[in-house]
């Protein structure tokens, strides 16, 4: 961890909100795409992010500082997700009964850039629906790695951390993880419905 998050670590252990604030500022992001690419619902991903926040403050003072904390902060949300997938199947409630809502991108053009090609921006809309949702049929333990390595950007150190899973567990998961998703991906390649 950098200095100035071990700072702002020792403060928010000595209750100072602020301090949290900027630690959850920093790190909010990426603890939400996590959770949106487990639960593949933003409206659910919100919420158990919220609830990772609200453990994480509780629970600040134990915070040993011997991983970074976001490593840290993505294992609450892995335990986290974890359970809400249970309760989710224990209610009878899963996650296609659940509003199937789309997180907007937002276009990040600076003003007066004209738009690039409109069917070249469907084009890429349309593979990245088709992206997350191969992600999605993944199994959650080749998932998860994927997730953790290949777009949160985690090393593979901070993955065992993480999951508790040995070096050639994790890399081997992260091949197989790359592999699946290939092959769902194909289809969409050839022009075929991933559904």
């Amino acid at each position: 961890m950098e200095a100035w998050e071990l700072e702002l670590v020792a403060r928010a252990q000595r209750g100072d909100r602020k301090a949290f604030t900027r630690l959850v500022i920093e790190h909010q992001n990426r603890v939400f795409s996590y959770l949106y690419r487990m639960l593949g619902n933003a409206y659910e991903a919100e919420e158990v992010a919220q609830e990772v926040f609200i453990a994480a403050f509780r629970f600040i003072s134990g915070f040993r500082g011997e991983g970074s904390l976001l490593t840290w902060l993505l294992r609450i949300a892995s335990n986290m997700y974890k359970n809400r997938i249970r309760y989710n199947v224990r209610r009878k409630r899963s996650q296609e009964s659940c509003i199937d809502d789309k997180v907007e991108q937002p276009d990040y053009r600076p003003i007066g850039e004209r738009p690039e090609n409109p069917e070249a921006l469907v084009a890429t809309q349309q593979m990245e629906m088709a992206l997350h949702e191969a992600i999605s049929r993944l199994p959650e333990d080749f998932r998860e790695v994927l997730v953790l390595r290949d777009i949160e950007l985690l090393t593979y150190e901070q993955i065992q951390e993480l999951t508790g899973l040995a070096e050639g567990t994790v890399k081997s998961r992260i091949h197989r993880a790359r592999g699946m998703l290939a092959r769902l991906m194909s289809g969409h390649l050839d022009g075929e419905e991933l559904i």
